[in-house]
């Protein structure tokens, strides 16, 4: 099972990048994991984040300001991979693939689906 952490904001790469997670999702290989609960400070949302296996998790950020990364790092957890996401000006079905192609060679990369 490959851990792919995506980030929890509403800019439209942030839902370009949930919808074409949500792909992923629906193969049982891959878990979406958003850590918007363990920054909150949920105990048990803390630990299942900090439980992630290093070697079973990904990263995809959808803009520069990479909170996905910095919060896993806060966390205690270096993913085995990173990636960053075009700027997307707007959510279509156009930037939804683009994304769900770099996240797909990403998970490749990394010997998922």
């Amino acid at each position: 099972m490959i851990n792919l952490v995506i980030c929890g904001g509403y800019s439209p790469q942030a839902r370009v990048l949930r919808t074409a997670a949500r792909e992923f999702a629906k193969c049982g290989e891959v878990q979406i994991v958003t850590l918007c609960p363990a920054l909150a400070g949920l105990a048990n949302r803390v630990e299942e984040a900090k439980s992630l296996r290093p070697e079973e998790t990904v990263v995809v950020d959808a803009c520069e300001g990479g909170c996905a990364l910095q919060a896993l790092q806060q966390l205690g957890v270096t993913p085995r991979s990173s990636i960053l996401l075009n700027k997307y000006p707007s959510f279509s079905d156009r930037y939804v693939k683009d994304a769900s192609d770099k996240v797909r060679k990403l998970l490749a990369e990394v010997g998922g689906p």
